[in-house]
């Protein structure tokens, strides 16, 4: 609990520190989503599974995704109970992939929470100057595999 609040006490430092000096909103969420891949990364999580729900112009059903080794390895329909294919659906790194994608985005205005203990993205929002191009993914019920 300690390492968590420590953690989100430097994160905090450290941006106000870069809003202080005149740095852009790029160059915070950067930082932001670097800290919080370390936090990730220093987590060593292989094994896992969470909630996605995702909002937009597309329909997209409420999904609970389990990842093994790092890889998709089962997709469910939250509703339905309905079993998808594995391919193109989110793990955390490729979450992460995705956030850098979007920050480097000249045509969005983005917003990403992360969770503060272990760095995960738990929500992104993506505003467009598109129309009907913006979008939410939300993160939700993380839980680690045994």
């Amino acid at each position: 609990m300690k390492t968590s609040l420590v953690g989100a006490v430097l994160v905090t430092v450290i941006l106000s520190a870069c809003s202080a000096t005149g740095e852009d909103s790029t160059q915070t969420a950067l930082l932001q989503l670097s800290v919080n891949r370390q936090k990730w990364v220093a987590e060593a999580i292989h094994d896992y599974s969470f909630d996605s729900d995702l909002t937009a112009m597309v329909f997209s059903p409420p999904l609970h995704i389990e990842v093994r080794g790092d890889t998709v390895n089962h997709v469910t329909d939250r509703d339905t109970g309905a079993v998808y294919g594995n391919a193109g659906y989110p793990t955390v790194d490729s979450l992460f992939a995705h956030v850098l994608q979007l920050i480097s985005s000249p045509h969005s205005d983005l917003s990403v929470q992360y969770n503060l203990a272990i760095g995960y993205p738990t929500r992104i929002e993506v505003n467009s100057s598109i129309p009907d191009a913006g979008s939410v993914v939300a993160i939700t019920n993380f839980q680690r595999s045994p």
